[in-house]
């Protein structure tokens, strides 16, 4: 009978643990974020683990080996009590015969139930888990800091698979509201296109300086008009006689000025990072109204010029292209 309740408590507890690591990496961290605000303790404990994954995860792989252990443990124990000959046989085919229930009640079931309701089945087990975090804490601060360690010697940022994780959460958000009809699918391509902009760094898209198409200060406006022309520009660089870039002018600017005036430059260049990803530097750019803008390195050299265009090519593009203008 003992070996009975201890398999069965072993199975209970290997569900909760199989169900929460399934429950807490479907739910909706932007929901935690929200019932947070609101004052929800639970939400609060859960995105803390969510920003010290491994914490938690230490948690589950301690709490399940203990789970196991319990199974393993309860199903010796069952087999000694009711049988007494060749007993190391039938141990091996009751171990046998009870793989598949430990397998739909403690692994299969529990993972399909947190998969289809995470955020409400998760706030039931969250006092469980804090139980059991404080229990274990020492052997969860062994793993934590074997995986400092591991970090180190792999060289990989936890920051930045955690942001690549955050983002991959707010893709899936926006499936899911184009599938509940919340949102267009040219909005859904929108959004997918600006994330893949947030992983693409800027070189494919950067003008070298000595490919860049410049109008010479105090050139004659009809000049600047007839470079813009051939070239198809919507602004149009300024140099001065050395070939230095200064500032550049819209062409509808030119358009209202008199064909015999000398070019200016009304508008200066932003200035932009070059190890920035192409996201980063179409909102920098949107933000202070550029055109145009320096590509700059970390020692302060110029690397080339960035078009706004550009940006818009790589944010329209695919299904959206048809969108562009």
């Amino acid at each position: 009978m003992v070996g009975i309740v201890v398999m069965l408590v072993g199975i209970f507890f290997s569900a909760l643990f199989s169900g929460s690591e399934t429950g807490f990496y479907r739910a909706t961290r932007a929901r935690w974020v929200l019932d947070g605000r609101a004052g929800d303790r639970f939400a609060r404990i859960l995105l803390w683990w969510a920003n010290n994954p491994a914490v938690f995860v230490s948690n589950i792989l301690i709490g399940n080996n203990l789970a196991n252990y319990l199974i393993t443990l309860g199903s010796v124990l069952t087999v000694q009590s009711f049988l007494t000959s060749d007993s190391e046989s039938l141990e091996l085919i009751a171990a046998i015969a009870l793989t598949p229930i430990v397998f739909v009640y403690g692994e299969s079931l529990p993972k399909q139930l947190f998969l289809k309701a995470p955020n409400r089945l998760l706030r039931f087990v969250v006092p469980f888990l804090v139980v059991v975090n404080v229990l274990l804490l020492p052997a969860v601060l062994v793993l934590w800091c074997l995986g400092r360690v591991l970090e180190a010697i792999v060289g990989k940022s936890p920051e930045r698979v955690r942001s690549r994780l955050a983002r991959q959460e707010l893709i899936n958000m926006f499936r899911e509201g184009h599938t509940a009809g919340l949102l267009e699918p040219v909005q859904l391509s929108l959004a997918q296109n600006f994330f893949d902009m947030v992983e693409k760094t800027l070189d494919p898209i950067i003008i070298p300086l000595q490919r860049v198409i410049s109008v010479k200060e105090g050139s004659s406006i009809s000049e600047g008009l007839d470079i813009a022309r051939r070239h198809q520009l919507a602004s149009l660089p300024v140099a001065d006689k050395h070939g230095h870039l200064l500032g550049y002018v819209l062409i509808g600017e030119l358009l209202l000025l008199p064909p015999n005036s000398q070019v200016v430059f009304p508008h200066s260049f932003a200035k932009i990072q070059h190890s920035s990803s192409m996201a980063k530097s179409f909102i920098e750019m949107r933000s202070v109204d550029a055109e145009l803008a320096l590509v700059i390195d970390d020692q302060q050299q110029v690397r080339g010029l960035l078009s706004i265009t550009r940006l818009h090519e790589q944010l329209f593009a695919g299904a959206l292209a048809r969108w562009r203008k």
